[in-house]
C-alpha cells in the first residue's frame, strides 16, 4: 500500500469484490450511458472479462473505497495483455488524478508479470477520460460501434427468398474455423477466450451450405448479447447473417439484441446491422498502450 496526497493505493484481493461491486454502482451511476449490473452479474463480468482481483487496484480515502481499475488478463494479438475492464471515480473524489495514480501503481506489477501491453475502451463523448488516457501514453487502434435493438422493431422478414443454408447448434464450437471467416478481430470482451469462460448461458449456431461452414453467431440467450457473427467472403449478402439472427431471436429470451464493439471498419457487418434496423447508440475508441 503507498500513500499519495490523502489517498492510499492498494492491489485487492478476492474478498474485497462486494465492497469493489457497490463502488462500481456508485461511480457509474451519473455515467454517460446508464449501467445497471446485479451483484451475480458483477462476477459474471470478472469470469467473462478475465479480471483478476488481485491486479485490480483501488484508491482508498481512509477505509473507504472510492476509485478503482478492473484489470483482465490475457493475451491480445499474441503478447500478454492487462484490459481494463473498468475504471471508476465516485463523484465525490474526481478532479484529484486518482485514475492516472492508479495506472502509475498498476504499471510496475504488470512489468514484473511480463505484461506486455495494456488495452481499453474509451466511449465517444468522454472527452476528460479519453485525455488522461492519452496523458498516460495510450493511442487509438481503432473505434468500436456499440448497436441494440427491441426484437420486435428488428427487420428479419421479407419477400426475399431465404438462402438454402442448414442452421446447426454446435455441440463443441469450431474457433479455429470461425476464425477464417471473420471480417476483423473481435474485441476483448467478444473473443473466443471470452466467450468460452463466461458462465452465463451461451450457444453458437452454424450456417452450412452443402456440408461447408459458411457463418456463424455466436450469443448469450439470457442478455440477447451477440459475441461474434460471421459469414464467409463469397457468401455475404445471400440473407445468411439474416437467418442466423433470426436463428439467434428465436433461441433469445431477452427483450431486445445488443451488439457491443463492432469494428467500424468492417462495412460489410455494419451495413447489415443497420438493414435488419439494429440502431447504433454508442461509439468507443479502443485504446493500446504498449509496456515496453
Amino acid at each position: 500500500m503507498e500513500m499519495f496526497d490523502r489517498y492510499t493505493f492498494s492491489f485487492l484481493r478476492e474478498q474485497d469484490i462486494p465492497m469493489l461491486y457497490d463502488t462500481f454502482v456508485a461511480a457509474f451511476a451519473d455515467y454517460i450511458v446508464p449501467i445497471k449490473i446485479t451483484r451475480k452479474e458483477f462476477v459474471m463480468k470478472f469470469k467473462r472479462e478475465g479480471i483478476e482481483a488481485t491486479f485490480c487496484v483501488g484508491a482508498f480515502y481512509g477505509e473507504q473505497l472510492v476509485g478503482f481499475i478492473l484489470t483482465g488478463l490475457g493475451e491480445w494479438q499474441g503478447k500478454p495483455t492487462a484490459y481494463n475492464a473498468g475504471t471508476g471515480v465516485i463523484p465525490a473524489h474526481r478532479g484529484h488524478q486518482l485514475t492516472k495514480q492508479l495506472y502509475d501503481f498498476l504499471f510496475p506489477k504488470l512489468r514484473e508479470s511480463g505484461i506486455e501491453q495494456c488495452l481499453l475502451e474509451v466511449i465517444d463523448g468522454n472527452t476528460a477520460a479519453f485525455k488522461v488516457y492519452q496523458s498516460i501514453g495510450f493511442g487509438v487502434t481503432r473505434a468500436l460501434d456499440c448497436f441494440r435493438r427491441p426484437v420486435g422493431e428488428l427487420l428479419l422478414s421479407s419477400e426475399e427468398p431465404m438462402p438454402v443454408v442448414e442452421l446447426k447448434q454446435a455441440a463443441k464450437p469450431n474457433w479455429r474455423a470461425y476464425t477464417a471467416l471473420y471480417e476483423s478481430r473481435p474485441s476483448w470482451q467478444n473473443t473466443m477466450e471470452a466467450f468460452r469462460r463466461s458462465p452465463d448461458e451461451k450457444l453458437v449456431i452454424e450456417a452450412y451450405s452443402e456440408e461447408l461452414l459458411i457463418g456463424y453467431v455466436a450469443f448469450f440467450p439470457r442478455t440477447g448479447a451477440i459475441a461474434q457473427l460471421a459469414v464467409q467472403q463469397g457468401y455475404r449478402d445471400q440473407g445468411i447473417a439474416k437467418a442466423l439472427v433470426r436463428e439467434t431471436v428465436k433461441r433469445t429470451i431477452a427483450p431486445a439484441l445488443l451488439f457491443l464493439n463492432v469494428d467500424k471498419s468492417c462495412s460489410t457487418l455494419a451495413a447489415f446491422l443497420e438493414r435488419i434496423h439494429l440502431k447504433r447508440f454508442l461509439t468507443q475508441h479502443e485504446m493500446l498502450l504498449s509496456l515496453q
